[in-house]
């Protein structure tokens, strides 16, 4: 399906759909009461201040917002998750500040950090039903584009942060693929912890990968696409060759070129035989450092890599 050297391109004639995708801006937290880090959350304030607060900064992500609205033709920014550092209803309500104030219209799906610790949900994600839904998956469409947004954030134990897809998902996810793909709408699937193992640890990864990949592999996507893993990959769903797309953390300060704040311009672009997707990977100062293309009717091999 992706990546082939005689892909069809697309008609120069149709217009394409262009999206941005970045991930875990990490937003400071304002102030909050310690009664809020007695649990899992005082272990990740020990961390975000000794560490974490040094290198994810939000002049960055302001930096990066800055030039993905620079970009008139992106019609929207999927934001796949860790919008926070502790999940507290603080939290949420500035990041709700924040999303409302973005230059370009969110999607949004929670990460793990979203959901550090059991919350009500009128303190959490009823606070972000603008820019998702009551319930997940739910589906944005941007022309014959369809992004489909899962939750796989759930608060955890201790020194783990990994993800799951429940049951309800996954069969609301096979409905939803099948009538969309019977469409003829591209299917971007966007969830924060990546379906596939080797990219993280086990106790950072989604720990029923084998369950969503069925179902992906069963009834199909154009592309899926991650946060979590801090870092700008691409590779495919596991068991499949879907393409799976990753991104380093928005606020990021590093020299690593794969793990320094960077967001994806998506294109997509319908031809005869399906849909033509471009990549473009942006820092934050607007320097395009890596590019790829490729057909959703290809198979694996690539097209076009620059970097």
């Amino acid at each position: 399906m992706f990546f082939d050297s005689l892909a069809s391109f697309p008609n120069r004639h149709a217009p394409a759909i262009h999206l941005a995708h970045m991930s875990d801006p990490h937003l400071p937290p304002p102030h909050i009461p310690w009664t809020s880090f007695f649990n899992k959350r005082l272990l990740s304030r020990a961390l975000w201040r000794s560490k974490r607060r040094h290198i994810l900064r939000p002049d960055i992500t302001h930096q990066l917002v800055e030039d993905i609205a620079s970009h008139k033709e992106i019609r929207a920014v999927l934001i796949s998750g860790d919008i926070t550092n502790f999940g507290t209803k603080e939290e949420y309500k500035q990041a709700a500040t924040w999303l409302k104030g973005l230059p370009v219209s969110p999607v949004i799906v929670p990460g793990n950090h979203d959901f550090m610790a059991p919350i009500a949900h009128k303190h959490s994600l009823a606070q972000w039903e603008e820019w998702s839904d009551k319930t997940f998956p739910f589906v944005r469409f941007f022309g014959k584009v369809a992004v489909i947004g899962l939750n796989s954030a759930l608060p955890t134990l201790p020194f783990t942060a990994y993800g799951l897809i429940n049951k309800k998902q996954r069969n609301n996810l096979a409905r939803l693929l099948a009538e969309l793909g019977k469409e003829g709408y591209c299917r971007v699937v966007m969830l924060h912890h990546p379906p596939r193992k080797g990219l993280l640890p086990y106790r950072k990864s989604l720990i029923n990968t084998s369950r969503l990949s069925k179902i992906l592999r069963t009834y199909g996507a154009e592309l899926v696409l991650h946060g979590h893993s801090h870092d700008a990959t691409l590779t495919t769903v596991e068991g499949t060759d879907i393409p799976l797309l990753g991104v380093s953390a928005a606020a990021m300060d590093s020299h690593i070129i794969s793990r320094k704040a960077s967001w994806n311009h998506l294109s997509f672009t319908p031809h005869t035989k399906g849909w033509h997707i471009a990549v473009q990977r942006i820092d934050a100062t607007g320097h395009v450092f890596a590019q790829m293309e490729w057909d959703s009717s290809s198979s694996l091999r690539p097209v076009n890599v620059h970097s």
